[in-house]
């Protein structure tokens, strides 16, 4: 009787608090995330001030030189500030020196394949002030968690990304036709 009470209980609790993780796999076709995104470009990480304990219980900020922009950036735009999902399940670990192609998102919108993310609570400790950012005018900080679509530029997936981005040339210059016609 105990073992049956013991196993309805882990059961219960089991089932019964909710859980939930950031389960999106690898990230789909960049047409899946081009409508949504704000800000689309490859750049790469020029600081970040991710504390290295592998949680997300941090507020963290990450510094990308942009190298090409498809969306949202105008050419002077060399700079872009991103939140990696900060106090949330699908806090994604950027490094420095390596290379993304990036989307990220403005306000409150989630990344496509995010149905479900947990936020913790409570506050962090206070990190110093990031270089290049001015206190009196801060940049704008876009959101790219993981989930976001965003996906690391390596060796081995350089010819894959590649395609990417021609799709994504390719939908910036269908854009400013447009935007010309109207």
């Amino acid at each position: 009787m105990r073992l049956y009470l013991l196993r309805a209980f882990c059961f219960f609790l089991t089932c019964a608090i909710p859980s939930f993780g950031c389960e999106c796999g690898p990230p789909g076709h960049a047409s899946r995330y081009i409508k949504e995104a704000s800000i689309v470009f490859v750049g790469k990480v020029v600081f970040t001030d991710d504390d290295g304990s592998g949680k997300f219980i941090q507020k963290t900020l990450v510094h990308f030189e942009v190298e090409g922009a498809f969306k949202g950036l105008g050419p002077e735009m060399h700079d872009v500030w991103v939140d990696p999902g900060s106090f949330a399940s699908c806090y994604a670990e950027y490094h420095v020196g390596e290379r993304y192609l990036v989307f990220a998102y403005d306000g409150a919108v989630l990344p496509k394949d995010s149905p479900a993310v947990s936020v913790a609570p409570g506050g962090s400790k206070t990190k110093p002030k990031q270089p290049g950012i001015d206190l009196k005018n801060p940049p704008k900080v876009y959101s790219a968690p993981e989930c976001s679509g965003t996906r690391l530029i390596t060796s081995k997936t350089k010819d894959a990304v590649s395609q990417e981005v021609d799709y994504l040339r390719k939908y910036r210059k269908r854009l400013q036709e447009s935007r010309s016609i109207s």
